[in-house]
């Protein structure tokens, strides 16, 4: 029945998410049998459904103008729900469009002022993503119900205070980090995911992994160290170290 999630729905739900958790583009016939299986269910679930299932795809493909046609699409078909727009958050967050995410942030918090709490969380750890520290910060202190076992919140508040003693703006933070962003835009190079960390020296280590041997990076990073010289006053590097890596390294850390 239309409206309902079938069994296969899922099935293709959780083959996305799996390709998801690897954080690695899929071939070009791995995207074609993913599209396949989504179109096969067109009108066995509702249209809502499917475009978000064609955008989630769109991301792994890093396809972002298809992403957001499509999630806009999932969106108006079903304005009153957040499920939507949650999966749309995702799919910014894996291709690393914190912009975008904190935009459609803003606009769900009008939507949805219920699920403040949760839109809130999301809104610092896309800020704390993209280096906005004191963004970040605001962002959290709206959150009455804090998990204070959640790490996320020490890092979060970690940094903004070694911001805020060296004087780093969140405007010049963020402005590093899209320079490291769009140079692999510039090579065409996949970005897997953003991490971001406090050093047992108190420097802000914040490294954006990508779907290249590890070999590739000492290249790509002496790359990266021109840019940032070459497009900015000041690069804090006593204070905020940018860098790339492998999504390797993750593999190898895995157990065997």
């Amino acid at each position: 029945m239309a409206g309902q999630q079938s069994p296969k729905a899922t099935e293709l739900t959780n083959e996305i998410n799996t390709y998801f958790s690897k954080y690695r583009k899929p071939s070009d016939w791995q995207i074609k049998l993913l599209k396949k299986k989504a179109d096969s269910l067109k009108g066995k679930i509702t249209d809502s459904f499917y475009y978000g299932l064609l955008g989630t795809i769109s991301a792994l493909e890093d396809d972002i103008p298809s992403l957001k046609h499509l999630f806009q699409t999932a969106i108006k078909l079903t304005p009153a729900s957040n499920h939507t727009q949650l999966q749309y958050l995702a799919a910014l967050k894996n291709r690393g469009r914190c912009s975008e995410e904190l935009m459609l942030c803003k606009d769900m918090l009008m939507q949805f002022p219920d699920h403040s709490e949760e839109i809130y969380l999301w809104m610092a750890e896309s800020a704390f993503m993209s280096c906005r520290m004191h963004e970040a910060q605001h962002y959290l202190e709206q959150i009455k119900n804090k998990d204070e076992r959640n790490s996320l919140l020490h890092h979060i508040t970690e940094s903004q205070v070694i911001f805020k003693a060296a004087g780093l703006s969140d405007e010049l933070a963020s402005h590093l980090y899209n320079l490291a962003y769009d140079l692999l835009q510039k090579f065409g190079i996949y970005f897997s995911s953003t991490g971001v960390i406090v050093t047992a020296r108190g420097l802000v280590h914040c490294q954006l992994y990508v779907d290249l041997p590890i070999g590739d990076m000492y290249d790509l990073n002496y790359q990266l160290a021109a840019e940032l010289v070459n497009n900015a006053e000041n690069t804090y590097s006593d204070v905020i170290l940018f860098e790339f890596n492998s999504i390797d390294v993750f593999e190898e850390r895995s157990p065997t």
